[in-house]
């Protein structure tokens, strides 16, 4: 008999929505009933993609970039409030949980989505968090708070290979003792089967992602640029609550605020260079693709930026700060990224079977 579950995915960006994609499909072809809890872009995202499931609209703490390379006195000013809708997200599954008669809360990153009433899961490629250069002392502080939550959960979900080659690197690695963790590979919507080698009819295209103000700021950053270099350029914006585009788009652009699996796939396999920020959801799709990229991580977000660094000297992808991006400069690595990154595809399907 299947068991009634709950998906909350983090609301920042599209990035946890879209890795909880093969989980719900999971779920469903093993006969469990899923409900999902999200908002806003998330929310926009996973009723398209599972336009017959049943959908819970659930606000969460939702962080507002600043314009600067640095994010830390914005989140410390945001902190108090992240609290608050921590214990809200709490209060807020438990009356779910109790109301829709829920077995299993599957939390991607989002603190306060855990019961008592229920088994919990967390999912998250950040057992350890990276720190600003210059608060690296707080380091132990922010990872035991980071810890305090994650203990709340029955069991943690790690979306990476327990051994190297690995792609989060000291993100996601050792696993923190006292909890009971799992590496589960990596989790994409794509499979291999999407891959194909087709001409590369566009020169760039380029992946928007994460919060504002700096979503918006790379964008303006690509157009100005792709105005200047007159190469077929496409950028996909990631607002899929959305139905406006810019005005005044050069040309050689094509910008779509959102697309199907499928047209995500052509638009992928047609572009010479990847840009993306590279946000680890992002890296696993491209893994799972076997496409590398140029990647921008957002400025002052400490996990992007470690990545970058990371993969780059790995020599899988190359990176350059925002402030440094120029268009015309862009090239990546020509690696075979599924010889790399080995993945078991039927860790899923045999996690959830255990649920």
């Amino acid at each position: 008999m299947g068991k009634r579950i709950l998906i909350c995915p983090l609301n920042w960006g599209l990035g946890h929505a879209t890795r909880c994609v093969p989980i719900i499909k999971t779920l469903t072809d093993q006969g469990h009933k899923v409900f999902i809890a999200a908002d806003k872009g998330p929310l926009a995202f996973l009723q398209k993609a599972f336009p017959d499931a049943d959908f819970i609209e659930f606000p969460g703490f939702e962080p507002r970039y600043s314009r600067t390379n640095t994010q830390v006195f914005k989140l410390l000013a945001s902190f108090p409030g992240a609290l608050q809708d921590f214990r809200k997200d709490h209060k807020t599954v438990e009356t779910i949980v109790k109301s829709h008669d829920i077995d299993v809360v599957i939390s991607d990153n989002r603190f306060g989505c855990w019961s008592k009433k229920a088994h919990s899961v967390f999912i998250t490629h950040q057992l350890h968090i990276q720190v600003p250069k210059l608060w690296r002392i707080a380091t132990p502080l922010v990872n035991i708070f980071n810890n305090s939550y994650i203990k709340k959960y029955d069991e943690v979900w790690i979306p990476d290979m327990e051994n190297e080659p690995s792609l989060g690197g000291k993100l996601s690695h050792p696993s923190l003792k006292g909890l009971k963790t799992k590496y589960i590979g990596y989790l994409s919507r794509f499979s291999t089967d999407n891959q194909s080698i087709t001409e590369k009819t566009n020169k760039f295209l380029v992946i928007l992602s994460g919060p504002e103000l700096q979503r918006t700021i790379l964008e303006d950053k690509v157009l100005e640029q792709a105005r200047k270099t007159k190469d077929n350029t496409l950028i996909l914006r990631a607002k899929p609550e959305s139905s406006d585009l810019p005005k005044d788009v050069p040309e050689n652009v094509s910008m779509f605020n959102h697309v199907d699996d499928e047209m995500f796939v052509k638009l992928v396999n047609s572009a010479e260079h990847i840009i993306c920020r590279g946000g680890y959801s992002s890296l696993m799709d491209l893994v799972k693709l076997n496409r590398t990229a140029f990647l921008v991580p957002t400025p002052g977000q400490t996990e992007q930026e470690y990545l970058a660094k990371h993969l780059s000297e790995q020599g899988y992808f190359n990176w350059c700060k925002q402030s440094d991006f120029q268009l015309d400069k862009v090239k990546t690595p020509d690696v075979n990224l599924n010889g790399i990154f080995n993945n078991n595809d039927n860790n899923i399907e045999n996690l959830i079977s255990q649920l």
